[in-house]
């Protein structure tokens, strides 16, 4: 029997899902070495031997539905899983998987989620839903407005943080044997492609790295999801009149925050390329194309970022210089705010554990 089953979006090529769900299965086995944990993902056999968990398909309703019925508590998440934003059938899946852990008498939390946003037609689902789990940790305070919209009133919910927060990095040695730049110094770039971004969305990201690289500094593609990231990562940089380099294999998590953790800052418009850049005390900047981009940035009182459907290269070079020029306070700052998120990160496995333990149905 598994004591803990965790569904999320695992084994499918998203760095920041991977890292939580590293960070999760770390911080529970910090606190019980001896906790049986049993993940959902979409390459069962990679997520077995990257973690050491053990694993079934969560394309399989029949292996999902036999674990469920070995466990003792679901945990739902990290990530943004109650949101419809990139689909229904996607909220609907999660959904369900919750509603089968709770018919199966298990207990559930949701685990630092990021929630919404949610179409008003979606909303009764999400209220019937999580007013049968039994606990509800946020990562930021957006999400508590939507749990608020969505009148979930009955488990207990608590801001916490993202499980990203408490990963650590490789050594250096391994992060510079991955990037070689020559000694120039590095800014990483993240983008992924979106519907909502201004038209010449690629031309301004490419026009702003140019304008660093003039300054002598070596634009880092960083793709947090190969699959998806690295063709509009390479069309950017093809544009570029001055070099770049591409991280184009898949990195594990502890490698990503090492190399991170080179560069002077961080643009970033995938969530976790920004809390991975708090992590590592990198100033970033953030391009908003999602509730959840922002949110965060404010959660970690981080408050340069700029908007996917108007970006410029002028106003991204002008917001990086100030990142790049200002960083060894920027550096301070986030030092004090990290010590604060790392502390209300660790409080999920905690809840966690408590629940497991717990006598409530």
């Amino acid at each position: 029997m598994a004591d803990i089953i965790i569904s999320g979006y695992y084994g499918l090529g998203n760095s920041g899902d991977e890292a939580l769900l590293k960070s999760i299965v770390d911080n529970l086995r910090a606190l019980d070495p001896d906790v049986s944990i049993t993940a959902l993902s979409g390459d069962a056999e990679h997520t077995r031997r990257a973690y050491g968990i053990d694993t079934v398909n969560r394309f399989n309703p029949f292996a999902v539905l036999k674990a469920l019925t070995r466990g003792k508590l679901l945990i739902s998440g990290g990530g943004s899983l109650i949101q419809d934003a990139t689909s229904t059938k996607s909220l609907l899946y999660y959904l369900a998987i919750i509603r089968a852990a709770k018919l199966l008498g298990l207990k559930v939390m949701l685990y630092a989620n990021g929630l919404g946003p949610i179409s008003d037609k979606n909303v009764k689902k999400v209220t019937r839903t999580l007013n049968k789990v039994d606990l509800i940790t946020l990562r930021e305070n957006v999400s508590m407005n939507e749990i608020r919209r969505c009148a979930v009133t009955r488990p207990r919910v608590e801001v916490t943080a993202d499980p990203a927060y408490l990963l650590k990095p490789c050594p250096e040695e391994r992060a510079r044997e991955i990037i070689d730049a020559g000694g120039r110094p590095l800014v990483a770039v993240s983008v992924r492609e979106w519907k909502g971004s201004a038209p010449n969305f690629e031309d301004e990201i490419a026009l702003a790295a140019d304008m660093l690289a003039a300054d002598g500094y070596l634009p880092l593609f960083f793709p947090m999801q190969l699959s998806r990231d690295l063709a509009i990562s390479r069309r950017i940089a093809a544009k570029m009149k001055r070099p770049s380099l591409i991280v184009d294999r898949e990195l594990s998590v502890s490698e990503m925050l090492g190399v991170i953790g080179l560069c002077r800052m961080a643009i970033g418009m995938r969530l976790h390329m920004l809390i991975f850049a708090s992590a590592a005390g990198v100033p970033m900047l953030g391009i908003i194309y999602d509730p959840k981009i922002k949110g965060t940035m404010d959660y970690m009182n981080q408050r340069r970022y700029v908007e996917a459907a108007g970006v410029t290269a002028d106003e991204l070079y002008k917001i990086a210089r100030d990142c790049l020029d200002n960083g060894d306070e920027i550096r301070a700052r986030l030092d004090g705010e990290n010590a604060a998120l790392r502390a209300k990160a660790a409080r999920n496995a905690e809840l966690a554990l408590e629940l497991l333990r717990s006598d409530k149905k």
